[in-house]
């Protein structure tokens, strides 16, 4: 128990030990993402599992949570993977496109000039296409929002600002804990450039 104690009062401790740095205003940010998915449901025998790469934006601001140093934004962001099966001689191939509409918080921790990222975030599924071919046979349909359940998950990352401009660049792994379909979670990596007023 005591180390269990120690292991969660230790990041505490070190945030509290750094000078308190400027909290950023309001920002925007724009992205890509490299999302894939894990999960029993694309888990098939003879298929090939790769990302999907797609754009994502938001809004961020600072702000200070019981004496620590978070940032918050609400941005649409990316979801989704490919999956091509071979089997028997017969190809099929299915890629989902989803974008979901995500609240998140990170606290950053200054390492030099740049900040280590942990966070969480939730997302809501607001819409999408999937696309199949399958003997050869191709059709593209749109996805409806909450064709895909809630979303929730955690984020690690390192973001750098460039000089005193307000911008600043940054990668963000992905990792989701909800399964917003049985036998499927969401993961991948963000990379962004962002700009801080």
């Amino acid at each position: 128990m005591k180390k269990v104690l120690l292991m969660m009062a230790l990041p505490m401790c070190l945030v509290m030990g750094q000078e308190q740095p400027e909290l950023p205003g309001w920002g925007v940010y724009v992205g890509y993402g490299m999302m894939g998915a894990t999960g029993d449901s694309v888990d098939v025998d003879g298929g090939e599992l790769e990302t999907i790469s797609a754009p994502g934006f938001g809004i961020s601001k600072g702000i200070m949570l019981g004496g620590l140093p978070l940032q918050v934004g609400l941005g649409i962001h990316p979801r989704g993977y490919k999956l091509e099966v071979e089997e028997d001689g017969l190809h099929a191939h299915t890629e989902v496109t989803a974008q979901y509409l995500d609240f998140w918080a990170q606290m950053p921790y200054p390492v030099g000039p740049a900040f280590l990222l942990a966070g969480v975030q939730v997302g809501t599924h607001i819409g999408g296409k999937i696309g199949m071919e399958f003997f050869g046979i191709e059709f593209e349909e749109d996805l409806e929002p909450g064709d895909f359940g809630l979303d929730f998950g955690v984020n690690v990352g390192l973001g750098m600002p460039v000089g005193n401009t307000g911008a600043q660049v940054g990668v963000l792994y992905v990792l989701g804990l909800a399964e917003p379909n049985e036998g499927l979670k969401w993961n991948g990596l963000f990379f962004n450039l962002g700009y801080n007023f």
